[in-house]
Order: C-alpha cells, then structure tokens, then sequence
C-alpha cells in the first residue's frame, strides 16, 4: 500500500512538473501589447510577459501635435491595468495652434487694400498693393525700410506705401523755316499744343518779306502747333 501512494505522489509531481512547464512555455511571453502613434513616431509593441503589465514607452513625437496619451478605445489607458489579452492603444493628439499676425496697410491716399492674417513664420508669398493717380507704386515700407518679402512675419504690423511721382512726358514738334533763299532761320522745338514765337523776318536782296505760309495760307503765330510743320516765307519783288 506504502508504494501504491509512492508511485501515486511520483507521477502527480511528474504531471504536476509538465503542466507547470507547459503554462510557463505558453504564457512565458504573456500578451502584446501594439502602439498605433495615430501618425506620430513609431514605438514598438511590447509583450507583457508573465507579470501581466508593461511599461509604459517614451511619448512619441508629432509636427504640429501634442501628445494627450495613449488610449484604449476611448478610455486614457492606465499602465498599471493587468493585460489580460493582445489590446492595441491609439495615441490621441492635439493640434497646436500657430499664432497669427495682422497686416494693416497705409496707401497714403492711394486705392485701399484689406488687412491680411497671416500665420507666424510664414511668407508673403503674393501681396496686393494700390493704385494713386499720378503715382507709380514702388514698395510697402516698415518704419522706414522696405519691407523683405522673404522675411517671415512675426508680429503684427503696419504697412506704409511709398510712390514715385510720375513725371509727365512732354512731348514736342519741330517748326522749320523755308526762307527761299533769304537769310537762314534757326528751326524752334516747340511743347505740344503751344505757340510757336515768330522770328525775326529773314532778309533777301531785292525782295522784301511779307509773311510765312503753312499750305498756302498765312500762319499767323495764333495756331497750337500739333505737329512738326514747315513754314514757308513769302516775299515781294522790290
């Protein structure tokens, strides 16, 4: 009877020993554990192993993001909660918000132009700029320096339009004098829808002048001129 009991406490170690071994074998690596960085950094899954927990990794990294956590479908996951099974946690993150500046603009008189918001660090890439009669546009000026469009904004500011004047162009016509073999008659350059000045009548011998002739009539000196003309002189034989 003593070694019926003998071999029966054997071999309920025996199965005891490989079942122990067994689980150990099949839970040694226990459950994993994925990170979806939800577009952020990539963080490896983990294993819980035989404690059933995992250690909770570095935060991952995102532009324009903060990070809120790690989430287990909408719960913040609790890193000291058993994992009992494979589970998935989902990064949750916040967008920052990037400041932005106001552009207000002084045209001086000149077509207004809009204020423009524009996002910190940015460029300005295309600008609109106004008009003024009797003025070209040159640049916006800022406390009295041109303004760099390759510069990025970082704080509001206030935009001053600067011109140049717009020198009329005058234009002119030439007036000849034809003195017919007189004496000669230096041309005048006359502006554009002015007087021309008579001059002083040219002289030929045996002949004395009697006036200049535009197309057969007698100019008169009282007529705009509008274009390069000819003057002829007219004389009577002595």
């Amino acid at each position: 009877m003593a070694k019926v009991i003998k071999y029966s406490v054997i071999i309920f170690f025996f199965i005891f020993l490989v079942a122990g071994s067994l689980y150990f074998y099949l839970k040694k690596d226990g459950y994993q554990v994925t990170f979806n960085s939800n577009g952020g950094s990539i963080i490896a899954p983990q294993k819980t192993g035989l404690k059933k927990n995992i250690t909770k990794p570095s935060d991952p990294e995102k532009d324009g993001y903060i990070f809120l956590g790690w989430y287990l479908d909408t719960e913040l996951f609790d890193f000291t909660t058993p994992v009992t099974t494979n589970i998935t946690l989902t990064a949750h993150w916040e967008q920052l918000r990037e400041p932005t500046y106001t552009l207000r603009f002084d045209s001086l008189g000149g077509t207004p132009i809009e204020d423009v918001l524009i996002t910190e660090g940015h460029l300005l890439s295309d600008i609109a700029y106004p008009s003024k009669e009797g003025y070209e546009f040159i640049a916006w000026m800022y406390h009295n320096q041109q303004l760099d469009l390759k510069s990025p904004i970082t704080h509001n500011m206030v935009l001053v339009a600067k011109y140049q004047k717009i020198e009329a162009v005058i234009k002119t016509a030439t007036v000849t004098f034809d003195t017919q073999g007189g004496s000669p008659i230096d041309p005048l350059t006359v502006n554009i829808g002015s007087l021309a000045k008579m001059p002083m009548a040219p002289t030929k011998e045996n002949f004395r002048f009697v006036g200049w002739y535009l197309n057969d009539s007698e100019f008169t000196f009282l007529e705009p001129i509008t274009e390069d003309i000819t003057l002829v002189a007219m004389y009577e034989e002595l």
